[in-house]
């Protein structure tokens, strides 16, 4: 498309323009009218500043796989009574998590035990927000009565930190790695189909043409997270397709109802074959179930340890 390499380079946006290119431009200009035997001076002055400037404006990358952070709650969005977004400051505005789409950060908290003892517990979690948006990473948590982190995170107040370490997790999509990709989520593990699905809906400019159907369960129609995101994702794009599963479904309901079943999978999902992928995130009975599933319709076993190759993929 024409467009698109313009739009895709960061050195030719409105922030280079207006930071580098046209200060830089206006100096020698400048030397030009009042003085040309400074214009040599001018011209080395506007390299030197307009490299400084290239280099304070690039993304930063700021995950360390080895090292935990410190990173800043600045907003607290409530959804519903036990559902949060969570947005955390990055060192700047142009820092990025650098974070692959399909992986995961831990998140670390020391904790009160019932014996009195202090433990620090680790969890993870995929965010919902990704590295194209700069300076601040968003979390969406459903907090659990028996969660740990998940607690803890209810009861931060803006300002607190929480400690960040990443990237984790073996799956790291590439545009068009598949034909079609096959998706089973339950409650909270929507978050990384999320993060894959608008991956691949900002590609399509520049020719991602992956499929994507998704089935995502839960108990109650209140309990369905982000609905109307993906609603709005799968009207925009024809190439995503949301199919809702209830257990308690309300009155005049279309969706499925029950356990997601083989008979769902093969209604509502890719066939198995060699360019599909079918992708599990959810509670563990779930995931256990779905592999079995799975099996049972043609695909690939799934391994206790998914890997980037599997067929099967369970986050």
């Amino acid at each position: 498309m024409s467009g698109a390499p313009a739009a895709s380079n960061p050195y030719l946006s409105r922030s280079y323009i207006d930071g580098v290119y046209i200060p830089s431009g206006l100096l020698v200009l400048g030397c030009l009218i009042v003085k040309r035997e400074w214009l040599p001076y001018a011209i080395a002055l506007s390299l030197a500043l307009g490299g400084w400037k290239v280099f304070s404006m690039r993304e930063k990358k700021v995950l360390k796989p080895d090292v935990f952070q410190n990173f800043e709650l600045t907003e607290k969005t409530i959804i519903s009574h036990n559902v949060a977004i969570y947005r955390f400051k990055l060192p700047s505005t142009n820092s990025i998590l650098g974070l692959p789409i399909g992986q995961h950060i831990s998140i670390a908290a020391t904790l009160p035990q019932p014996d009195g003892s202090q433990k620090e517990i680790v969890r993870s979690y995929t965010p919902i927000s990704g590295d194209h948006q700069p300076g601040y990473f968003d979390l969406l948590i459903k907090s659990y009565p028996t969660g740990n982190i998940s607690k803890y995170m209810a009861s931060l107040i803006v300002g607190q930190t929480i400690k960040v370490r990443g990237p984790k997790g073996a799956m790291v999509y590439t545009p068009n790695m598949v034909r079609a990709f096959g998706m089973i989520a339950g409650g909270t593990g929507i978050t990384p189909m999320l993060q894959i699905i608008r991956a691949v809906i900002r590609g399509r400019p520049t020719g991602d043409k992956i499929e994507i159907d998704l089935i995502f369960a839960n108990v109650n129609n209140e309990d369905i997270l982000l609905k109307e995101d993906l609603d709005q994702l799968a009207k925009e794009d024809k190439g995503f397709r949301v199919h809702y599963v209830l257990n308690n479904p309300p009155e005049n309901w279309n969706g499925g109802v029950g356990f997601v079943t083989p008979e769902m999978i093969t209604k509502w999902l890719p066939k198995p074959a060699d360019d599909v992928k079918l992708l599990l995130c959810g509670p563990p009975p779930m995931i256990s179930a779905m592999k079995k599933a799975s099996e049972s319709l043609g695909f690939k076993k799934a391994k206790p340890v998914s890997k980037l190759e599997d067929q099967v993929f369970a986050f």
